[in-house]
């Protein structure tokens, strides 16, 4: 499914494009190139993109070092979050591969605490244990190897700093798929835990990930105090169109209903997206 007017923001958006991916893999940069110009009028709009990104935010808050501190914004795209922790006093570290995004924060001249690294972030080289927080927005299940990635995370973070990041739920794509009747879809994403976007003729490969073994890669990077939440899992629950309807009927509501729900570990792998979070040891 092709979807130029207005495109989904990853798998569990456009479940006909979650399957599973067999070429070499496919890096992400033109799509969120092409993506560029539609993406803050996405998370801008009062709809479920805008209810997980709050609902993030406001966890992510909790967690948040003393200002000034130091947060690596790892797949920045064009500085939502960055101008949030810019106007708390932070400084920010911006890693960004696609060049139309990173055309997008040059041109909301962020100030001189905005750091903006125009590279992978597989590739990019940072300092050993400088950063007071890692922050990876929907970026991380993109990387070949996101296990490897959480883990060099962990690395750049000192001693009682965090790392942060959200994914996509292989748990909530499949069960969308089956409501959909696209049961082979739907098991062939669960064999393989692997998906594919697709926009504007471009396409990238993902992960998807469930709670047991994202935590796994939080463990094994040596990250503790771990916690991991389903956002959205009311979508999960009643289906797309009964969420956004949901949300236009009583927007507080379904906030707050949403809020309840992402404290139940037992839940997490309902909600369309999953947030982690662990703390390098002192």
């Amino acid at each position: 499914m092709r979807r130029s007017d207005r495109a989904p923001t990853n798998p569990a958006e456009a479940p006909a494009n979650a399957v599973a991916a067999d070429a070499a893999w496919r890096d992400s940069a033109a799509l969120y190139s092409a993506f560029a110009p539609r993406w803050d009028e996405c998370f801008d709009a009062a709809n479920h993109r805008n209810a997980y990104e709050l609902l993030a935010w406001e966890y992510l808050c909790g967690i948040l070092p003393p200002a000034p501190a130091v947060v690596v914004d790892v797949g920045c795209g064009t500085g939502r979050w960055a101008a949030k922790f810019l106007a708390l006093g932070h400084r920010v570290v911006g890693i960004e591969q696609a060049p139309e995004m990173v055309k997008a924060v040059q041109a909301k001249a962020l100030g001189a605490g905005m750091t903006l690294i125009a590279e992978s972030m597989e590739d990019v080289v940072l300092p050993l244990a400088g950063a007071d927080l890692v922050v990876a927005m929907g970026s991380v299940q993109y990387a070949r190897d996101p296990a490897a990635m959480i883990a060099r995370f962990a690395s750049w973070t000192r001693p009682g700093g965090c790392v942060f990041v959200c994914v996509d739920s292989l748990v909530a794509v499949a069960l969308e798929l089956i409501s959909l009747g696209r049961s082979e879809e739907a098991l062939r994403i669960l064999g393989s835990r692997k998906g594919v976007f697709e926009l504007d003729g471009h396409t990238a490969d993902l992960h998807l990930h469930d709670r047991r073994g994202l935590e796994a890669c939080f463990t094994a990077a040596g990250l503790v105090d771990l916690d991991c939440r389903g956002l959205l899992v009311t979508m999960s629950a009643l289906g797309r169109e009964a969420c956004n309807r949901a949300l236009a009927s009583d927007r507080a509501a379904f906030i707050e209903l949403e809020r309840k729900l992402s404290a139940f570990p037992a839940l997490a792998d309902a909600g369309k997206h999953l947030i982690a979070c662990g703390r390098r040891p002192r």
